[in-house]
C-alpha cells in the first residue's frame, strides 16, 4: 500500500502542475459549455412538451426518448468518428461540450416540465384572462413559479454532467480524466494519478451537491406550514402567523387564543376574549363579539314557524298509524292463543 503512494511518486506527479491545471480548466470549459448548452435545450424542449400542439409536443418526446435510451459514450463516438464521414469535424473539446450538453438537456426538459406542470392550472387561465401570450405566460407567470421547484433538481444535473465529462478521455478529449490516464501509464502511477483527479473532480462536484441541498432546505422552508410549533417565531413577532397565512400553528396558536390574539381581519382592531375558564368552549358571540340581542330569539318570534302539512295528509298518516295498531293487536291476540 505505502508504495502504490510513495512520495517519489508524487513528486513526479506535481513536477507536472502546468498539465494538470490544463486538463482541469479544460474540464472546467466542457462542463461549462455543456451546462449553458443543456439549460437552453431543457427549457426549450420543456416548454415544447407542454405545448398544446401535438406535434411539438412528439418532437419533445422523441428528443427526451432517444437521447434518454442512448449511451452517453456512443453519442460521443457518433460524432468523433461518424460525423467526419459526413464531413463535419469537430474539435474534441466541442464534441464534449455538443454531446454532454445534448445528453443532459434531456434530463434538464424533463425537470423543467415536471416543475411547470407542479403549477396550478389556474396559473394559466389567469394569464390568458389578461391577454398575455403564451410565451409571456412561460417566462413572466410559470417559470418564475417553478423555479422554487426545479432549482435542485438541476443543480444535481449539474454535479452529473460534471462527472460525465470523464467519458471523453477514451477520445483523448485533453481533460481531466484523459490526463490522468496518459500519467498512470507512461509512469505506472496510478495512485497518485487517480488519486488527484478524484480530489479534483471533487472541487467541482461537492459545491453543486451542497447548493442542491441548500436550494432544497431554501424552498421547503417557504412552503406553507400547517402543524408544527410556531413558539419562536411568535416571540419575535406577537401577532406573527405561519408565512402566507393567516393561520397560527401548534402550541403556540393554544397559548395565543388562551391570552387573547389580535384578529387579522384587515381594519380591525377588536380583541378575541381571554378564555378565563380553560374547561369552557366560547360561544360563537363571545368568540366573535356578536351582541346576545342580534341572535334569534324564539319567544320574540324570530325563528320561522313550523310548516303545517298540506290538506289531506294528516287523515293518510293518522290512517297509516291505526293500521299499524290493529296490525300489532291482532299479532298480540294470536300469540295469547
Amino acid at each position: 500500500m505505502g508504495e502504490i503512494f510513495a512520495p517519489y511518486k508524487w513528486e513526479v506527479l506535481f513536477a507536472r502542475w502546468p498539465d494538470i491545471l490544463a486538463a482541469f480548466g479544460t474540464t472546467a470549459g466542457i462542463s461549462a459549455g455543456a451546462l449553458v448548452l443543456a439549460l437552453a435545450l431543457g427549457f426549450a424542449f420543456s416548454m415544447l412538451s407542454v405545448s398544446r400542439f401535438k406535434p411539438l409536443r412528439g418532437v419533445a418526446r422523441l428528443y427526451v426518448e432517444v437521447v434518454q435510451n442512448v449511451p452517453l459514450l456512443l453519442q460521443v463516438f457518433v460524432l468523433y468518428a461518424v460525423f467526419p464521414l459526413l464531413g463535419l469535424s469537430l474539435a474534441s473539446f466541442w464534441i464534449g461540450v455538443l454531446a454532454i450538453g445534448v445528453y443532459h438537456g434531456a434530463y434538464m426538459s424533463e425537470v423543467v416540465r415536471s416543475g411547470i406542470g407542479s403549477i396550478h392550472r389556474g396559473q394559466f387561465e389567469a394569464a390568458k384572462s389578461q391577454g398575455f401570450t403564451y410565451l409571456q405566460t412561460m417566462m413572466l407567470v410559470i417559470l418564475p413559479q417553478a423555479m422554487r421547484i426545479i432549482l435542485p433538481p438541476l443543480a444535481v444535473q449539474a454535479a452529473n454532467l460534471v462527472k460525465n465529462t470523464s467519458v471523453l478521455a477514451l477520445i483523448a478529449g485533453g481533460e481531466l480524466m484523459y490526463f490522468s490516464n496518459s500519467f498512470a501509464g507512461d509512469t505506472s502511477y496510478y495512485g497518485p494519478a487517480y488519486v488527484a483527479a478524484a480530489v479534483l473532480y471533487f472541487a467541482i462536484c461537492f459545491p453543486l451537491s451542497r447548493a442542491a441541498v441548500y436550494l432544497e432546505r431554501r424552498m421547503r422552508s417557504r412552503r406553507h406550514v400547517v402543524t408544527g410549533d410556531a413558539t419562536e417565531v411568535l416571540e419575535a413577532d406577537g401577532a406573527e402567523v405561519t408565512p402566507g397565512t393567516h393561520d397560527l400553528t401548534g402550541r403556540a396558536a393554544a397559548a395565543a387564543l388562551a391570552g387573547g390574539v389580535t384578529t387579522m381581519m384587515e381594519g380591525t382592531t377588536s380583541l378575541v376574549p381571554p378564555v378565563s375558564d380553560k374547561g369552557r368552549y366560547l360561544t360563537y358571540a363571545e368568540l366573535y363579539g356578536v351582541d346576545r340581542g342580534a341572535w334569534p330569539d324564539p319567544a320574540h318570534g324570530s325563528y320561522p314557524r313550523p310548516r303545517k302539512p298540506r290538506k289531506g295528509h294528516a287523515k293518510r298518516f293518522a290512517s297509516r298509524d291505526r293500521r299499524r295498531q290493529a296490525g300489532g293487536a291482532r299479532r298480540g291476540r294470536g300469540g295469547r292463543k
